[in-house]
């Protein structure tokens, strides 16, 4: 519904400019509605086509297995969403469990690694205050 506004508004857009004398906008408006309009047509289409084949698939399944074929399919993707649902949980956990460690571990090392050179930083910064020239005194 909103694509077919959208390629209409642009449609009216484009004839409105050329009914204003803008010749060449007016003309690219109405070709870039007509583009638009001719894509959305062929997404539509295909997406028609696909679900049209989902369908016939689904009733022939039903057709010819019988009803118990398209019980077997939900209970397959249900088991498979619950187990590929409970197989991405636990690959998270023992991601998130290595992850977290060596983050503590690399943060951790880091500040202790800063700690460690924290007097030789306010040493050398001693230095220069007392290099300084005393501006401060008048």
């Amino acid at each position: 519904m909103g694509a077919g506004l959208g390629a209409g508004a642009g449609a009216g857009f484009g004839a409105a400019t050329a009914i204003a004398g803008l010749g060449a906008a007016g003309a690219a408006g109405l070709a870039a509605a007509g583009l638009a309009a001719a894509g959305l047509a062929a997404a539509g289409l295909g997406a028609a086509f696909f679900f049209a084949g989902l369908f016939l698939a689904l009733a022939f399944l039903a057709d010819f297995f019988g009803a118990a074929a398209l019980d077997f399919l939900a209970d397959f993707f249900a088991d498979f969403l619950t187990d590929f649902l409970a197989f991405f949980a636990d690959f998270l956990a023992a991601f998130f469990e290595d992850f977290f460690a060596e983050l503590f571990f690399a943060v951790k090392s880091f500040f202790l690694f800063f700690l460690f050179f924290l007097p030789l930083l306010f040493f050398l910064l001693a230095i220069v205050i007392l290099l300084l020239p005393p501006n401060h005194i008048t």
